[in-house]
């Protein structure tokens, strides 16, 4: 069981400065954007390329986290 002392200092890796994660089942996930991380022998996986995407969303470019912060980019 992750204590809730760690729950309040873990972020999304994707987006760590405007996201929380929330536990759920055997994951922890991102409140923005839904990206899913596993949590094995207690310990959370934060690798976002382990990570489950959301339903409906084909690759990490489509996360909204990633998809504003390619938008906010000059060209």
């Amino acid at each position: 069981m992750i204590s809730q002392d760690l729950l309040d200092i873990l972020r999304c890796p994707l987006d760590p400065s405007k996201t929380c994660l929330a536990l759920q089942n055997d994951y922890l996930v991102c409140t923005r954007c839904g990206l899913k991380f596993p949590i094995r022998n207690d310990l959370p996986n934060l690798v976002v390329e382990e990570a489950e995407l959301p339903p409906n969303c084909p690759s990490l470019d489509q996360l909204p986290c990633q998809v504003e912060r390619q938008a906010a980019t000059p060209k």
